[in-house]
């Protein structure tokens, strides 16, 4: 007789959906997956994939998106400014902006159906069957937006048993979650529901100076489904559902204080940051709240003709998201609330026809329509005491000194108040008496009333309308030439449409300036205008002599070269060009409609072979698509890019799985080499970020995952990602740092950085600073594993004790993003560890868990960037979360 253990269950990871045997033998059974939209366990499917069962997701406490990732070791999970701001990266490879233009590059399913943005399917897992992660290219089945992979979400469906069950939870920081589940029939073998809800409190991790917290949790989620069968060829599943995210995250507290950034926040009466983003303080005077809101409606109708099955999925989803934070991240009123609110609405259909199974030759085809209408929002205005600080901050720069000294201001005017006096004095007059302007020089602007960086000014509105209307057809065969070896092949035909309509209102009048054009505006015509020239040995770099032994033209009406422009000895507004720092919009851009159309053409083909019931084996080469858009951000007008191309990613791989030791063991091995061509990514410039294709990225590693049952009470199981190659092959014009993070430690001469010194054109024609990442290491960890063991003891009575272990690791790695590697944004190697120990019936009707997470109270960072509106190289950091620990009581009807 066969004991069932659901302890095993719980147990189970990658591999194993339980454990079954007689009580000599422990063998542990394998989990179905629908990878290939078919049904097929583990290891029939010819696909890297990770499946983690919602049994397990229970057990190991995991609420959270994020902490999926501890599983799954090829699967990374950022975390950034806002709740939803989470992005899903596979083997490296994901989505490395939250510029709303930008799709995901690992694609959401829920039930099968598409989720076009990440952070809808962050909410609480509710009923969870398993989470499938499939790993390399899948657009052939799977469609848009899926170069990296799929992250596919499925929900148990409605019984005709009645049943029911539920959680309660407790634990530190105030936490309490609840959930239940109802299922039964409605009309007996025909009609049967399920009703699932949730509710998941606690307070934050994070204390602000006026006693506020953040990074807290309230967010509840309900879902209610129908599943008719006919008693016949036909099953329909429909689906409703709702979430709400009310919550105040994330806080970014300070992980470097720059002398600039503390002096010029003590002048300004500011409470100054601790420096320590893991002390679960924070000063921020400003908010720090996400609210998102969502719904859905799904219908799968399945019909079986005989030899086939046609499918059918129908859904329409609705997202609102309004976000709000302090733009500075400090007790200043430098900037003020930025807000961003985000409303689509989408609706998909994918019709399906597929073989039954079971012949030498099966086949797929199908059809799929997206239609996304989505309308983004932001504003960013400027506060009443950003120019006071800009001044302090950029005072403290010696070149920027000696200038305001020899203009005559006093001590702590910095960039703004030396641009005031020198475009304000000509302005007084209408003739330019301060600095008397040579024939053929530009008109200057004007300052405004409250002079540069004043309050009110800046990003006054920017709103998006960006639709999104896509096609697909599909198709897959599998050819079965002999008892043991299988050819899988397919095609996907995509066809996207984007209509992009812009509406921007910037008020900046600063960030209009331009040092070097300024500086050929005010180049003094001859040395007898030095009298006039009230910056005393500064003078003299515009005396005829010294202009011509630099290679200077003397007529005043010639323009400087681009060289000269940058030469210190000529430009005496040189000192100024680091304000660029300071300039966050650009103005007067031509913001116009567009609409662009993207085709391709993506396939795979798979050669499996069975060398034995209990070994597997494949090679495959597939490909991957994500189309290019427009970007939804003013800052890309600072080089008049405002569309983005389409990515592409090749991937070869070679499998085995199998099973040993009278399937004690079982275990999965791939072997991959993964190229990425125009990888969508951001560029910093200064003032802000544009969107950009990379050159081509190249990906090497091995994934080893396994599950050991060595007796009918234990299961261990574990996985490890190495990625033994991680490199950018070709990105000639790859992002640089801000220029004053260059002389920081470990900067200074760095051959990393050695282009980011002079300014190149690009290939879109835009001249800035570049830094060549050909060849250059990607700022991704090497290493990454888990391992955990859950072992069982029965205590007679029908009772049963379970003790539970997991541990996860991530080798060092740079914070840096799409920036060569930083000292500064270096992080050691994480190590967490989890455990839970409890008690309940054997039956798995009841049971009551003491658990924890992070139990070593792990502090690391999950995302580092540079301060907002700061010239000194301080960085924000997004610290973990603490250890947290609780008590869950459960019950099953």
């Amino acid at each position: 007789m066969k004991r069932f253990s659901r302890a095993a269950v719980l147990g189970a990871t990658a591999l194993a959906a339980g454990l079954v045997g007689t009580a000599a033998q422990a063998q542990v059974e394998i989990i179905t997956v629908t990878a290939q939209k078919r049904e097929q366990t583990l290891l029939e499917a010819p696909v890297a994939v990770t499946a983690v069962t919602g049994e397990m997701i229970a057990e190991a406490q995991i609420r959270d998106a994020s902490d999926l990732q501890t599983l799954v070791p090829s699967l990374s999970v950022g975390e950034f400014a806002a709740s939803t701001n989470q992005t899903f990266n596979i083997r490296s490879l994901g989505s490395s902006s939250f510029n709303p233009g930008v799709e995901p590059s690992v694609g959401v399913f829920i039930d099968g159906v598409y989720v076009p943005r990440q952070g809808a399917s962050i909410n609480d897992f509710l009923s969870l069957e398993r989470v499938e992660v499939i790993r390399g290219p899948q657009s052939t089945l799977f469609g848009r937006n899926t170069p990296a992979g799929v992250v596919s979400f499925h929900t148990r469906q409605p019984e005709f048993e009645f049943g029911a069950e539920g959680e309660v939870t407790v634990g530190n920081y105030n936490a309490r979650v609840a959930a239940v589940s109802v299922t039964g029939p409605l009309v007996a073998d025909q009609l049967a529901f399920r009703l699932d809800g949730s509710i998941n409190q606690r307070d934050g991790f994070i204390t602000n100076q006026d006693g506020r917290e953040f990074n807290n949790r309230d967010r509840w989620s309900a879902r209610g489904q129908l599943l008719w069968d006919s008693g016949g060829a036909t099953t329909a599943r429909f689906i409703a559902s709702i979430s709400n995210i009310d919550e105040n995250c994330c806080a970014a507290p300070f992980s470097y204080v720059s002398p600039s950034e503390a002096f010029s926040l003590a002048q300004l009466g500011a409470v100054l940051p601790s420096g320590d983003p893991f002390d679960g303080t924070t000063a921020i005077d400003g908010p720090l709240r996400t609210q998102v809101d969502t719904w859905g409606l799904s219908a799968e109708i399945n019909h079986d003709f005989g030899g086939f099955t046609l499918t059918s999925i129908t859904a329409y989803q609705s997202y609102e998201e309004d976000q709000v934070i302090d733009a500075d991240f400090t007790t200043l009123d430098a900037a003020g609330a930025r807000q961003q609110f985000q409303d689509y609405n989408a609706f998909t259909q994918e019709f399906r026809i597929a073989s039954n199974g079971g012949e030498n030759f099966d086949w797929m085809a199908g059809l799929f329509y997206y239609n996304n209408e989505l309308t983004f929002q932001n504003e960013t205005p400027y506060g009443s005491q950003l120019a006071a600080f800009a001044n302090l901050a950029s005072s403290l720069d010696p070149s920027v000194q000696a200038l305001a000294a020899g203009l005559g201001l006093p001590a702590g005017s910095g960039i703004p108040a030396i641009m005031n006096t020198i475009i304000g004095g000509n302005n007084a007059t209408g003739v330019g008496t301060l600095f008397p302007l040579p024939s053929g020089a530009g008109a200057l602007p004007t300052v405004p009333a409250n002079g540069y960086l004043g309050a009110g000014q800046g990003l006054v509105n920017e709103t998006y309308n960006y639709d999104t209307e896509a096609w697909s057809a599909f198709g897959q065969v599998d050819w079965r030439v002999t008892d043991r070896f299988t050819i899988t092949a397919g095609l996907r035909y995509s066809r996207e449409t984007k209509d992009y309509t812009p509406n921007v209102t910037i008020n900046d009048p600063f960030s209009a300036l331009n040092a070097v054009q300024l500086g050929q505006d005010l180049r003094l015509p001859t040395a007898g205008t030095c009298a006039a020239f009230p910056v005393g040995d500064s003078c003299a770099f515009f005396v005829p002599a010294i202009l011509a032994a630099q290679g200077a033209p003397f007529n005043p009406a010639v323009p400087l070269t681009a060289e000269q422009a940058a030469n210190p000895a000529i430009n005496f507004l040189l000192p100024l060009i680091e304000g660029s720092g300071l300039q966050f919009n650009v103005v007067n851009a031509p913001f116009a409609p567009g609409s662009r159309t993207d085709e391709n053409v993506s396939g795979s083909i798979i050669f499996g072979y069975d060398w034995s019931p209990t070994l597997n084996t494949y090679l495959s080469v597939g490909t991957g698509y994500k189309p290019g858009g427009f970007s939804l951000n003013s800052n890309s007008a600072a080089t008049g890019l405002f569309q983005f191309e389409e990515e592409t990613t090749l991937n070869i791989e070679v499998g085995v799985k199998g099973t040993a030791f009278e399937n004690r063991l079982v275990y999965a091995v791939a072997l991959f080499d993964q190229t990425n061509k125009d990888f969508q990514t951001e560029v910093f410039v200064g003032g802000g970020f544009y969107l950009d294709n990379a050159g081509e990225i190249s990906v090497r590693g091995l994934e080893v995952e396994a599950t050991l049952a060595p007796t009918q009470n234990l299961v261990i199981a574990g996985g490890f990602t190495w990625l033994f190659q991680n490199r950018y092959e070709s990105y000639e014009f790859g992002p640089c740092p801000r220029t004053s993070s260059l002389t920081e430690p470990g900067m200074a001469g760095n051959p990393l950085f050695a282009d980011c010194l002079a300014t190149r054109v690009n290939q879109n024609g835009f001249s800035g600073r570049f830094n060549d990442l050909s060849g250059v290491d990607r700022a991704n960890p090497e290493f990454s594993g888990f391992l955990s063991a859950m072992y069982t003891q029965p205590l007679g009575n029908g009772l049963e004790l379970r003790l539970r272990g997991e541990t996860s690791y991530t080798s060092s790695q740079n914070l840096s993003g799409a920036l060569a590697a930083m000292p500064s944004f270096e992080q050691d190697a994480v190590t967490l560890v989890n455990g839970s120990i409890g008690i309940g019936a054997e039956d798995g009707g009841w049971s009551l868990q003491l658990w924890g997470r992070n139990l070593t109270d792990e502090t690391y960072y999950r995302g580092t960037f540079f301060s907002v509106g700061t010239i000194g190289p301080s960085t924000n950091s997004y610290p973990s979360n603490p250890r947290t620990y609780g008590l869950t009581l459960r019950a099953r009807f």
